[in-house]
């Protein structure tokens, strides 16, 4: 997919976010199929995720982006706040992948270490959940999924805070 300057996608995507009234909605989620950041050794994807960096990441800066939710990989993983360049605090958005609410998991055995990485769930079924408490204030959390016979089915198995000061 063509994200590159100038492109349909791209263009769509910078006139999408210069339309976000802040004041009306302080939040802005960008989703997408493809994750910017992942951990998982799988290089010929990673050079997606590293090419969606280089075409959209000032984009998403720019426009002060606060989570980047991505799927693909099957496996949980949320980054640092603020990732930018792959620096945590660095004018960035949060960025979260859920990829495991139905297809088979990863196993976690094919990835590598990164500094940025806040936290990676294996094998575990889930979803996410996002509360906005105010204009200044989300809460995400990471479910965990199973059948009615699963005791641990609807536990919190990762959460976190995002406040902007705005």
């Amino acid at each position: 997919h063509n994200l590159t300057k100038g492109s349909p996608q791209y263009e769509w995507l910078e006139k999408d976010l210069k339309a976000v009234n802040r004041s009306k909605t302080p939040w802005l989620v960008v989703e997408s199929h493809r994750p910017m950041y992942e951990s998982e050794a799988f290089f010929d994807q990673a050079d997606v995720c590293a090419g969606m960096r280089y075409q959209i990441e000032d984009l998403l800066r720019e426009y002060n982006v606060d989570v980047f939710l991505a799927g693909h990989y099957h496996m949980y993983q949320r980054t640092c706040d603020g990732l930018y360049r792959s620096k945590c605090n660095n004018g960035g958005p949060l960025h979260i992948t859920v990829g495991s609410a139905g297809a088979s998991l990863d196993n976690g055995t094919s990835t590598y270490p990164q500094e940025w990485t806040a936290q990676s769930i294996y094998g575990e079924y889930g979803y996410g959940r996002i509360t906005v408490a105010n204009a200044s204030t989300l809460h995400w959390e990471f479910v965990k999924a199973g059948s009615e016979n699963d005791t641990t089915a609807g536990e919190i198995h990762d959460d976190v805070w995002i406040i902007r000061r705005r």
